[in-house]
């Protein structure tokens, strides 16, 4: 229902802020992990918004980064996890963390999260990877070394997991000059990119 709130950063808590926008008060969830890149109180600020409704309450879920909605998104598609556990779990991991982390089958990570177990970890791997387009898995390329490409398929699966589809990512890969680089690069490098095309 809203996609992102526009206006003036009115309050800050813990874990909520207040944004007005025109002279409406809206409240918002956030995670902890983006408090120090908000901007001054009084100050203008974007925040993209998930709009949570239950029988017993609405609520906004923020983020400053399109990414960090989208992997929100993905994780309250995971059985056993609501707005408030993916909330925790953005609070502690960066959306490129998580997305290694389930491109990685890496438990460890995840289970870092403030209330994910080692089962949970193992969920929201299998859950999440399941519903990852594979497809530009047959899309095998003579030219690059299979290291190359074996970094660049493991960026695709990282992006898919934040939401984006794999002819996106591919096509944010392509933009990148130097792709002889470390996977966490390639990714930043790829957001940056897909946030380009979206402006």
């Amino acid at each position: 229902m809203y996609a992102y709130l526009r206006g003036t950063l009115e309050e800050v808590h813990q874990n909520k802020i207040v944004v007005d926008v025109n002279g409406f008060g809206f409240e918002v969830n956030i995670p902890i992990s983006i408090l120090d890149r908000l901007p001054a109180i009084g100050e203008y600020i974007k925040v993209y918004t998930y709009f949570n409704v239950r029988e017993d309450s609405q609520e906004l879920y923020g983020f400053l980064e399109r990414e960090e909605k989208a992997i929100f998104e993905k994780l309250i598609t995971v059985s056993g996890i609501g707005p408030k556990g993916a909330l925790s779990i953005l609070s502690k991991l960066s959306p490129s963390q998580i997305a290694l982390a389930i491109v990685m089958n890496d438990i460890k990570t995840l289970s870092q999260a403030p209330g994910v177990g080692k089962k949970t970890a193992q969920r929201i791997i299998l859950e999440l990877k399941e519903k990852m387009d594979q497809e530009f898995l047959m899309d095998q390329r003579p030219t690059p070394a299979k290291e190359e490409t074996d970094t660049l398929n493991e960026a695709v699966y990282a992006l898919m997991a934040l939401g984006y589809q794999s002819h996106e990512a591919q096509y944010a890969l392509r933009q990148i000059e130097n792709k002889d680089q470390d996977l966490s690069t390639l990714i930043r490098l790829a957001l940056k990119a897909l946030d380009k095309s979206k402006r």
